[in-house]
This record gives structure tokens, C-alpha cells and sequence, in this order.
């Protein structure tokens, strides 16, 4: 099969780059490593309870809000049921050690005012953060759908101050800057580390407004595949690409699949992790320091994850996150800490009947991946006893740290399930088992989209930010540099 080009990895960023493709009149094969697409997103079902994995909820998905517009270039509208979250509290953030709570509003006037009614000594810094806030997001490319926004503003925050450098600039309210700072949690890089420019990016679509999916993110995979099928594209699922092949030009001639088959191509995206494609282009393909800065970009850490059968859930859980910390101090993430003094983040999934459906509780904990590294050769449904029992203990912990926060919910847990830095690294192909891939830190430099190799470019969350917007960023992004900005811009004006 001959196709103009190869899109490799299902994941949002991979089946949004070959629906954009594809609706440009381009034919596309979308290759996907797992026998199903979107494999991090479409969660699981365990004894009756749906279990959410890579989505949880999403920022901008508001009427007429960015990311409802790119559900609706791409197609996927139509087939989504918005839930909102509560919007006086969509995160509870709670300090075990002194009792404080904090219910994180969205809506930049209810977010102003309770931080008003919290701090308030402080006016001036809300003020001065949530504005930074909001401008350096709406600069981000394709945000605010500017024309005058190109890739090259992504590495604008490089060199910049992190949010720690901004917060300690603004305010010497140390409970201040521990509230605006929970919200790493969602992107695991410190607040020292992480660039402000990119800390507004995950935050500045919460503060619009959020939302998750009737069906959680199951029923946003199944609207890209109806979507996929509908455009043409010939998806492969099962079998993951081994090897790119170049022309005597460098440019992509095709790829050939695990299985021994080729497909040939004029172009192709990679969204899989900067290691892996390495991996599967000839070495000599890019310079030795190209290679060696991806090979040496910094990952985030991994994470223990309880995934428990729940019959009636709090209704605090119902339209909000908890956000748990032993004192809110999460500036280093602390993975190497003991689990009992690490934050924790709860959620229960929303089932499309969620009158009679068990619900499925997830609770996520920071955990460094070198704690699995002993059993680091062993394979699913192939690991020793000794890492069986070490996840019974760290299960056996989670399900207490539920107790301290929600103690009338340990008599509705039926089950529960265990994950670990193995369980992603294996399910969903991250390899080195961190929960949010490649990190966006000061002075790292994430690969932009274009390579040196003509026709061959990348996408993905280490190309623009984490999450669901990040991922669909990245995929028009790429499309962008393929086909046109200013082209694929207008296209998307024509949705507001």
C-alpha cells in the first residue's frame, strides 16, 4: 500500500494528526503498537466498574471555547456528552496535617473572588498571577487562534523563570504559592522547574471553565475511531512500526510494520516518545548532539495508581477532584518520600449510566519509577511473587490513604486493582515508566516538529504540553508546518 503519509501512534495526538490530514484530501495510515487506538484514554472495566486511565477531566471545553472548536474541526462533537464539574470546586485541595481546605473554582471572576475571600492580603498578587495567567496562555500557538502565533513561540518559556521564580516574586504568602502550585500535580514537573509560560498552559484552560465526558474517555476514543473510519484513514492496530525507511534523500520512502510488512509513503509523524523514534530511523540520519539532546531529556516520574470498585461514591466526587497532601508542600513532588507523606488525587469516573453502573475510584500517587527496577526484565502476566506482594503493600496503603480522607467511602469499595511504573510502562508504552512522558522544564529543549529530514516530522505531549489540549495542540501544530498555518488557521476561524 502506497499512502501520502504514515501517522505512528493512536494516541490523540496521532488520530488527530491523521483526521486533519486526512480532511486536507490527504490519504493516511494511522499505525497504532496496541491491538486497540488510543490505548492510554480508553481506560478499562473491571467487575462492572469503568475505570477512566488517561482522562480525567479537561480545561476550554466550555460552548465556543477553544477546545470544544477543535472537537468540532475534527468532527468529534457531535458524538461527546459534556459533564461539568462543579464550578464553585472542581479540585478540593486538603492538608491533612492542619485541617486547611481549599475548593478551586473555575471562571476567572469566581477564581478572583475566592482568592480574595481566602487571602485577603493578597489581592494585588491574585490579581497580577491570574492576568499572567490568561495572557500567557491566550499567546500560546493556536490558542487564541492568532495568526501571528507560530511553533517558534513554544520555546519562548526556555529560558524564563519558573513558577516558583514568579510566585516567590509576587507574594511571601506561603500557603498562597503551595494552592497555585497543586496543580503540578497534573503535569508532574515542580513548580521550580516548570516554566511559567508552560504552567499557564495547563492551568489557564482550568480556569475557563471543566469538564469531563459522559463515558469517560472511552467515549472520546470511540468518537475518533467513528470519525477515522468515516475520513478513510486505514488504521493498524497490533503491530507497531520497526523501522522507518528513507529514500536516497532522507526523506520517509515508508515504513515497515513489526510484523514484516511495508507500507510505502511520501511523508510521516511520529508521535511515540523521542526515544523510541530514535529507535527507528538509521543512526546516522541526525547529528550525534540531535541525538544526544533527545536521549537525555528529562522525564517526569512515575506514579502508583489504586484503582478501586466503588458503589456509592461521596457526591463530592461526583463533579469534583481531591487533591490530598500531608501539608500542601508538593514544590519538589517528593517521589522518593515515603507513600504515606506523598499527595495523593482522587477521581471516580463517569460510566454513560451512571444511575446503575459501579463507579470506578482512581487514586494517584507520586512514586519514583527506580522502585520497580529490580523487576524491571519481568512481563505481564509474568511477574515474581515478590512484586505481587510488593503491590498488595502499596495498594493496602492507598486504600488507607482513602480512609483518611473519605472514610465513609471504605464500605462501598468492592475491589481494587493495582498499577505501577511496570504497568505503564508496559500498557502504555512509556518507556521508563513515567506517568506524563517527557517533561516541559526550564531550560530543556522539547523537539519542535520539524525535522531535519524532509517529509519526517513529530508530534505529541513532548511537543507542546500534557493532556488532552496539549496532545490536540501538537497534532495541529504538525499539520501546520505540513500544509500551512495561516491556511489551517482559517479553517479553524470558520468554527468560532
Amino acid at each position: 500500500m502506497k499512502y501520502d503519509y504514515v501517522v505512528i501512534g493512536a494516541g490523540v495526538s496521532g488520530m488527530s494528526t491523521a483526521i486533519i490530514l486526512a480532511k486536507s484530501g490527504v490519504d493516511v495510515a494511522l499505525i497504532e503498537k496496541s491491538r486497540k487506538t488510543a490505548p492510554l484514554i480508553r481506560g478499562f472495566t473491571r467487575n462492572g466498574a469503568y475505570f477512566d486511565t488517561g482522562f480525567h477531566y479537561t480545561g476550554s471545553f466550555g460552548e465556543d471555547e477553544i477546545l470544544d472548536i477543535f472537537f468540532r474541526y475534527l468532527g468529534l462533537a457531535d458524538q461527546l456528552e459534556r459533564a461539568p464539574y462543579d464550578p464553585e470546586g472542581f479540585d478540593i485541595f486538603r492538608s491533612l496535617k492542619n485541617g486547611f481546605e481549599f475548593r478551586f473554582p473555575y471562571g476567572y471572576d469566581r477564581i478572583r473572588q475566592r482568592f480574595y475571600e481566602t487571602f485577603p492580603a493578597e489581592k494585588g498578587a491574585v490579581d497580577t498571577y491570574l492576568q499572567a495567567v490568561k495572557n500567557t496562555y491566550n499567546s500560546f500557538p493556536y490558542i487564541s487562534l492568532s495568526e501571528d502565533v507560530t511553533p517558534a513561540g513554544m520555546q519562548i518559556g526556555l529560558h524564563g523563570q519558573s513558577l516558583k521564580a514568579f510566585l516567590d516574586r509576587l507574594t511571601d504568602n506561603r500557603v498562597l504559592k503551595q494552592v497555585l502550585s497543586m496543580h503540578c500535580l497534573l503535569h508532574g514537573v515542580p513548580s521550580d522547574e516548570i516554566p511559567f509560560v508552560n504552567h499557564a498552559c495547563v492551568v489557564g484552560p482550568y480556569y475557563e471553565s471543566v469538564h469531563g465526558l459522559s463515558g469517560g474517555g472511552l467515549s472520546l476514543a470511540k468518537a475518533f475511531e467513528t470519525q477515522l473510519k468515516k475520513l478513510g484513514v486505514d488504521v493498524y492496530c497490533g503491530h507497531g512500526v520497526s523501522k522507518i525507511r528513507l529514500s536516497s534523500d532522507s526523506s520517509p520512502a515508508g515504513v515497515r510494520l513489526e510484523n514484516g510488512r511495508k507500507l510505502d509513503c511520501s511523508g510521516c509523524v511520529s508521535t511515540v516518545h523521542p526515544a523510541n523514534f530514535l529507535d527507528l530511523v538509521p543512526h546516522s540520519l541526525f547529528r550525534p548532539a540531535y541525538r544526544k539532546r533527545l536521549r537525555r531529556l528529562e522525564e517526569t516520574g512515575s506514579a502508583n495508581i489504586l484503582y478501586a470498585g466503588c458503589n456509592s461514591p461521596p457526591e463530592q466526587l461526583a463533579r469534583a477532584n481531591i487533591l490530598v497532601s500531608s501539608d500542601l508542600n508538593i514544590t519538589g513532588l517528593r517521589e522518593t518520600d515515603p507513600l504515606e507523606n506523598q499527595p495523593v488525587f482522587i477521581s471516580c469516573a463517569r460510566p454513560k449510566d451512571a444511575a446503575t453502573a459501579k463507579r470506578g475510584l482512581t487514586v494517584i500517587c507520586p512514586a519514583s519509577s527506580s522502585q520497580t527496577n529490580r523487576w524491571s526484565d519481568s512481563m505481564t502476566g509474568k511477574r515474581p511473587p515478590d512484586y505481587i506482594d510488593y503491590k498488595n503493600a502499596i495498594a493496602q496503603k492507598l486504600f488507607q490513604s482513602i480512609g483518611a480522607v473519605c472514610p465513609e467511602l471504605i464500605e462501598e469499595i468492592s475491589f481494587t486493582e493495582c498499577a505501577t511504573a511496570l504497568t505503564l510502562r508496559d500498557y502504555c508504552h512509556s518507556p521508563f515508566g513515567s506517568l506524563y512522558g517527557v517533561k516541559h522544564k526550564v531550560g530543556q529543549y522539547n523537539p519542535l516538529p520539524l525535522t531535519k529530514a524532509k517529509g519526517l516530522f513529530l508530534a505529541g505531549q513532548a511537543i507542546a504540553a500534557p493532556g488532552i489540549l496539549g496532545a490536540i495542540v501538537s497534532a495541529f501544530l504538525v499539520c501546520g508546518v505540513i500544509s500551512g498555518h495561516h491556511r489551517l488557521l482559517k479553517e479553524l476561524q470558520k468554527f468560532r
